[in-house]
């Protein structure tokens, strides 16, 4: 072996060396583990990973919320789903924050403060201290957090008025606080329109906001007996400038989802309460072009995900021309993955036949696709990737959720955390 060439390998061996000794940040770091918070017989549980974790013991948990930070999951109790508790993880107990807050709680976008609604009067708490709620406005129909967390978005409510017609429901902006720490003034920032032969509003949905902060979309709901068929889902700028009529749907809060990124809007439009029929998923450029539509006929679509700005996920069923008291007899939906650019559509799992794949979810940071199967009598969690490919069962004995006319509410029982596992 010459001189040169024993040189060379000499080298070799030494780069080598050095690379199997390089630090772990060469190689790609691993996704966070799936983290998720569900109600199993009416118990709260977590799991992470393959690890799970009992919570509760006979509360009739409903409605888990992660906080942003994930310390803490604030849920509902009782049978009732009245009662407004706070639970951070690892300690053994949690805590009652209202007797009658019922379903009206949100996390903040930032931080771990709480805020909920007690009758027409809304407060927010720092989980921290959650003995020492701060007063933030009553008259409120319903409320939103603003984006950077530092106030409120929320709707008057409607009154009735002698001769029949309604007081109009205003959108206010709330700030967290007044100076002297007591409810701070709100300024209204927009008035919906009075009642005319294509809109009536006595009050609102909650308010979604737009990926740059610069929409809020939200429904505007009739009367009860009106609004389980028939809303308007309805944008306005962050300023109250602009304000544009959408399309009209079903009183459903996870119909209407923004894209992670940009302008687009999507939403499952049709008036009528029943999923099985009039149903399909469109999508809308804000400021508000010709919505395009994505659900073929013969079809519904009774639920969707985001998965990436330019491909959404639905659970997608053959449409039923009348609704069928017998819930055998309704078919059951399956996923499938839209391209919002090209139309292609793709079946992501398998033809149903004893169990339908109910409410997607994407995880962004865990490059993962969830949802829920169930034969309408039991439940489980599904995972895979975002294709749909290697789906394994992941959570088992799911409660189910609420069921209205098909309308799915998975919510009630379980929540993914999209963020980082806390420390």
């Amino acid at each position: 072996m010459g001189p040169n060439k024993g040189f060379v390998l000499v080298w070799l061996a030494a780069i080598l060396g050095w690379l199997a000794g390089a630090p772990a940040a060469w190689a790609e770091p691993p996704s966070p583990a799936l983290k998720a918070v569900f109600v199993r017989q009416g118990d709260l549980w977590t799991r992470e990973g393959n690890r799970e974790t009992r919570l509760t013991t006979g509360e009739f948990a409903r409605n888990p919320r992660w906080s942003e930070d994930g310390r803490w999951i604030a849920y509902t109790r009782g049978e009732q789903e009245r009662e407004l508790w706070l639970r951070k993880i690892g300690e053994p107990q949690g805590r009652r924050i209202s007797a009658d807050a019922g379903n009206r709680f949100e996390w903040a976008p930032t931080g771990d403060r709480l805020a909920f609604q007690s009758g027409d009067r809304l407060y927010w708490i720092d989980a921290g201290r959650p003995d020492k709620p701060t007063a933030a406005a009553s008259g409120i129909g319903r409320f939103s957090w603003r984006p950077d967390g530092r106030g409120f978005v929320a709707s008057s409510q409607a009154s009735l008025l002698p001769d029949g017609s309604w007081t109009p429901v205003r959108i206010l902006s709330l700030p967290l606080a007044g100076p002297d720490g007591g409810p701070a003034p709100a300024h209204t920032i927009y008035t919906l329109p009075a009642r005319s032969d294509d809109f009536f509003a006595v009050g609102t949905s909650l308010f979604k906001w737009s990926a740059d902060g610069r929409w809020m979309a939200f429904l505007a709901t009739p009367t009860a007996s009106l609004s389980a068929d028939d809303n308007t889902l309805c944008v306005l700028s962050a300023d109250g400038s602009t304000f544009q009529r959408v399309d009209r749907m079903a009183n459903n809060e996870s119909w209407f989802e923004w894209a992670d990124r940009g302008d687009e809007l999507a939403y499952i439009a049709g008036i009528g309460r029943e999923a099985t029929a009039n149903k399909t998923l469109r999508v809308a450029k804000i400021p508000l072009g010709k919505p395009a539509s994505y659900t073929p006929a013969g079809y519904v679509d009774q639920g969707f995900a985001w998965e990436g700005p330019a491909r959404i996920v639905a659970s997608r069923a053959k449409e039923q021309a009348r609704w069928n008291a017998d819930p055998g007899a309704r078919p059951f939906p399956f996923l499938v993955g839209i391209g919002l650019d090209d139309r292609r559509q793709k079946r992501l799992t398998p033809k149903p036949r004893t169990a339908g794949d109910y409410g997607p979810v994407y995880l962004p940071a865990q490059r993962t696709l969830a949802w829920v199967r169930s034969d309408r009598k039991t439940a489980s969690v599904f995972v895979a990737d975002p294709e749909g490919r290697g789906a394994k069962e992941w959570i088992r004995s799911l409660d189910l959720g609420q069921n209205f006319y098909e309308q799915w509410n998975w919510g009630a029982v379980l929540q993914f955390y999209k963020g980082e596992a806390a420390g």
